[in-house]
């Protein structure tokens, strides 16, 4: 498994994951980030995910109304659990915990010259498209702070195109991600992120609603919430979508503001 950081508007992330997918996806203030040597410490409110006050009102007792008709695009996956890019399978059900995941060397790519023959103008040609990959590869790792060394060609492939379709969507350009995604959780835990997916930009759903839609009852609304707080993908598998039953903010890992500002990305304002 390997780690990259990079610059958000909404503070520095986490990216962990291989070139099989992305595993995992932190802000590295937030409680549940993995620990970094340098990291920035978990935020005083982290631990307190409906913490936070605004103007002197409590961010969890605010209610969010949209602003303009949303979208409806899948954020990450199909109504099967798949992939909509690849057909792949979004996320992966099994009881391997995250913290457990094996790292991906085996299946990692490398990165391969172009072909080079005994004929001077093929050799020439292999060897341009060697260094054009290779400065390639380069400036992609520019982009992003690699935590390993020895982070392999697929995984950096991946991590950028992981940075380029979040600034895309922080930019309000985007409201779907194509980057493949590969999740380890409990069955329980792996049905409901499934059922995240499926919480379409600018839309806004309850814990009962979200356990009907993982095919619980509404009766489920707690457990699911304790799985929703235990997504390791912020914002691609979109818990900031997830509000009260009386439609109130109630909480987020990633820090109450950072949910109000995700949803007034999305199209929502916020009243009492």
């Amino acid at each position: 498994m390997y780690r990259a950081r990079i610059d958000s508007p909404f503070g520095p992330m986490l990216l962990c994951g291989s070139g099989e997918g992305l595993a995992g996806l932190y802000f590295t203030d937030q409680k549940d980030c993995p620990p970094l040597a340098d990291g920035p410490g978990v935020r005083s409110d982290s631990r307190r995910p409906g913490s936070g006050i605004a103007g002197g009102v409590p961010l969890r007792t605010l209610r969010p109304a949209r602003r303009y008709a949303a979208g409806a695009e899948r954020h990450c996956a199909s109504m099967d659990g798949k992939d909509e890019a690849s057909g792949q399978m979004a996320l992966f059900a099994d009881e391997r915990e995250f913290a457990e995941w094996p790292n991906a060397n085996g299946l990692a790519g490398t990165m391969k010259a172009g072909p080079v023959s005994t004929v001077g103008g093929a050799k020439e040609e292999g060897a341009r498209s060697a260094r054009d990959e290779a400065a390639g590869r380069d400036e992609r790792a520019a982009a992003l702070e690699l935590l390993q060394e020895g982070t392999p060609e697929d995984a950096i492939a991946l991590f950028a195109r992981v940075q380029a379709e979040l600034a895309q969507y922080f930019a309000g350009e985007r409201k779907a991600f194509s980057f493949p995604l590969q999740l380890s959780g409990t069955p329980f835990q792996t049905k409901v992120w499934n059922a995240l997916c499926r919480v379409p930009y600018g839309e806004v759903v309850s814990y009962g609603d979200l356990a009907v839609l993982a095919g619980l009852t509404p009766g489920h609304g707690r457990p699911v919430g304790t799985a929703v707080g235990r997504n390791p993908v912020a914002i691609v598998v979109p818990c900031h979508r997830i509000i009260g039953s009386n439609r109130t903010l109630t909480g987020y890992t990633g820090g109450l503001e950072r949910k109000v500002a995700l949803l007034e990305l999305e199209g929502f304002a916020f009243g009492r």
